[in-house]
């Protein structure tokens, strides 16, 4: 084929628009496409300066860099330009990126310019980066509403435990000083204010707890889970030896973490399986490392750690629902608050992971939780 028609092809059928200029920067051919692209026909382009596709402003400045480029040609790759625009016969204006290649023949010194019409894609960018500054701001409010909601329950809980106190102790006394001459229904009186005061007591350390995770009390550290397993069983020896309950454990890693809450989460998983037992058989807890997950440039290393019991079990319909603060699936059955399972997701998240259960009526759970190793920021 006739290489001179070939090239003759290319440059008639390209998608780009296309301009060649002398040294003057004068027009000296186009393609149909940038035809299109200005709207203007060869004719009245052909011949023109090249300042009369771009915008005003932009003429003079315009005029400097292409006399300063036609001293010293260079190939320019297409993008490397900042904020170029267009400009239709209309006067629309319009973003473009554009590359140049200087060439020269027995006729002088040319430069090509290929041109893309990127204003869709601009539209996009600007629709992301306003989805970004709106998700960003969205972000920044509920942080803010987040520590407002955690300092209203952190400040509230505490002012809440001194009149409380007033009311157990002075219900005590009169326990003591006047219990055996009230009458059975004033007996009975008491006793339930006296287990309400307890109750609400319990409820409000735990929702102190639950407020003091968001706040980082102890800094991270190399903790060996083992250490901590040893420390919890130790503090549960009473529970353990009147339940009977077996904790059986494979040796488990040592990972970055907060030392006090991988205590907290221990102890509630453990206090979990052993609470919601069977009534006729031995209860069961298994501990143990089912899979490490890798790290990779975005994410830390992590473990799964799972608690598995052979306990009553739950519906798993309501597997979300248990981790929610105060929710409680057989509250008159079992004592407790409802905010163990919320603490332990809370830390679990901490830890640059979550919790799950898997679980059949009847046939126990199992609690996984998934811990990072390495934490890359301390939340």
């Amino acid at each position: 084929m006739d290489r001179q028609g070939d090239y003759k092809a290319l440059f008639e059928f390209a998608t780009e628009g296309i301009l060649v200029t002398n040294s003057k920067g004068e027009i000296v051919s186009i393609n149909p496409s940038a035809e299109r692209m200005f709207c203007y026909d060869k004719g009245e382009l052909l011949g023109k300066k090249i300042e009369m596709l771009i915008p005003r402003r932009f003429t003079q400045k315009h005029t400097g860099d292409r006399d300063t480029f036609i001293h010293n040609p260079h190939p320019r790759a297409m993008g490397s330009g900042i904020g170029l625009f267009g400009m239709k016969k209309n006067g629309f204006e319009f973003p473009v990126e554009v590359s140049l290649s200087p060439f020269t023949n027995n006729e002088g010194g040319f430069v090509m310019a290929f041109m893309i019409d990127i204003t869709s894609r601009k539209e996009k960018e600007d629709q992301i980066k306003k989805a970004h500054l709106e998700l960003q701001h969205s972000a920044e409010e509920i942080k803010a509403t987040n520590a407002e909601l955690e300092n209203f329950a952190y400040i509230s809980s505490h002012d809440l435990q001194e009149p409380l106190r007033k009311i157990l102790s002075f219900g005590e006394r009169l326990k003591l000083t006047d219990g055996e001459v009230l009458s059975e229904k004033g007996k009975d009186y008491l006793a339930r204010m006296l287990n309400a005061s307890t109750r609400m007591q319990s409820l409000i350390s735990d929702l102190l707890k639950f407020s003091r995770l968001a706040k980082g009390v102890q800094g991270f550290a190399d903790v060996d889970l083992n250490a901590i397993l040893s420390e919890v069983l130790s503090d549960m020896e009473v529970t353990i030896e009147k339940t009977g309950a077996r904790i059986e454990a494979q040796k488990l890693p040592l990972i970055e973490a907060e030392p006090t809450q991988m205590r907290q989460l221990f102890q509630n998983l453990i206090s979990n399986a052993i609470k919601f037992r069977k009534d006729n058989d031995v209860p069961l807890v298994k501990i143990y490392v089912n899979r490490e997950i890798p790290g990779s440039e975005f994410e830390s290393p992590k473990i799964e750690l799972y608690f598995e019991d052979n306990g009553t079990g739950f519906d798993e319909k309501y597997n979300d629902r248990i981790f929610n603060i105060f929710q409680r699936l057989e509250a008159q059955k079992y004592e407790g608050s409802g905010i163990g399972l919320a603490i332990c997701r809370k830390i679990a998240q901490r830890h640059g992971g979550n919790i799950l259960a898997k679980s059949e009526v009847g046939k126990g759970s199992t609690f996984i939780v998934t811990l990072a190793t390495k934490q890359k920021t301390n939340p």
